[in-house]
C-alpha cells in the first residue's frame, strides 16, 4: 500500500549480489494494521537493471523466514513490533514505525549489536560455507547515540 515500507532491513549473501529485503505494511497512520505486517521477499540485483522482486520461495524461508512477529505495542505516534527470524531467533529485532516530517511513514529497526543493546539495524551479510551452512554472519548498523557505524561477526 501507499503507507508501505519497503525496506526496513535485509540481508545480504556471498553468493550472489541478489538480497532479502524485509518490507512493511502499514496503515495511512504508520501502524502495523496486525501481527504478520513484515514480509520478506527476494531484491533481485543481479543482472539489473531493471532491479526485480519475487516472492521467498519454501527452501528459502528455512533460511531468511519469520519465525515469529507480532505488535508489542500499538498507537500514534510510534508503534512497536517484535520480529525473530528463522536462523537468528536468539537476537529479536524490534521495529517502531512513526511519520516523518514529510509525511511518510518511517520504520526503524534495532537489535543487539556488540554491547549495545538496541542498536540501529540496517543489515545482514551471511557467509556462505556451502549451499547448506554458513561460516560467518555480520550484523552492520549505527550507535543510536553517536549515530556511527557498527558491526558484529558471529562465527558459526
Amino acid at each position: 500500500g501507499p503507507a508501505d515500507v519497503q525496506t526496513v532491513f535485509f540481508i545480504s549473501k556471498s553468493d550472489d549480489h541478489n538480497r532479502v529485503d524485509y518490507g512493511m505494511r502499514l496503515t495511512s497512520g504508520c501502524a502495523p494494521p496486525d501481527n504478520a505486517a513484515v514480509f520478506p521477499y527476494w531484491r533481485e540485483l543481479e543482472n539489473s537493471p531493471p532491479v526485480r522482486t519475487k516472492p521467498l520461495g519454501t527452501f528459502a524461508h528455512l533460511g531468511y523466514g519469520i519465525s515469529e512477529q507480532r505488535l508489542v505495542r500499538a498507537g500514534h505516534p510510534d508503534a512497536a513490533y517484535l520480529v525473530r527470524l528463522n536462523q537468528f531467533r536468539a537476537r529479536p529485532v524490534w521495529i517502531t514505525t512513526s511519520m516523518g516530517e514529510d509525511g511518510r511513514c518511517r520504520a526503524r529497526a534495532r537489535v543487539a549489536i556488540g554491547k549495545l543493546p538496541f542498536a540501529e539495524l540496517s543489515s545482514i551479510f551471511v557467509k556462505l560455507a556451502g549451499p547448506l551452512s554458513v561460516e560467518y554472519i555480520v550484523i552492520k548498523g549505527r550507535d543510536p547515540s553517536t549515530g556511527k557505524a557498527i558491526e558484529e561477526k558471529i562465527n558459526r
